[in-house]
């Protein structure tokens, strides 16, 4: 595996572990999760960019949530070319409103396979 392939910085991680600098997968799993949580629209010029997710947790959960959720996802893996989605498995638990997609991820230029697991916690239903 190259370290060090992709650099970037986080004021997540200086939080976490009184540090700036992420590199290689932590970086890629962060951008993908900036991506997922940026509201469709809000991105100046790319009005394209984003998804429908942060619109959705305050919406009633259901199978049509689920499948949002499934294909919000999916449409942002497949957006960046630093990865290939190898499964995607999305679970909700109605009983405490929330709803879980667990991806399996190939970082391509690492040659490294990982889960990233999302969270979604919905408003009152």
């Amino acid at each position: 595996m190259k370290v060090g392939l992709y650099r970037g910085f986080s004021s997540f991680e200086f939080q976490r572990a009184k540090r700036f600098n992420i590199s290689d997968v932590e970086l890629v799993k962060l951008d993908l999760l900036n991506h997922l949580l940026t509201r469709r629209g809000e991105r100046v010029m790319m009005p394209n960019f984003g998804t429908i997710i942060p619109d959705l947790l305050f919406e009633p959960m259901g199978d049509e949530t689920e499948d949002q959720i499934r294909d919000a996802v999916t449409e942002v893996i497949e957006y960046d070319p630093r990865v290939k989605m190898l499964g995607l498995e999305v679970r909700s638990y109605r009983d405490v409103s929330v709803i879980i997609a667990v991806a399996t991820i190939q970082y391509i230029e690492l040659n490294v396979v990982d889960k990233m697991d999302f969270n979604l916690q919905f408003g009152e239903t």
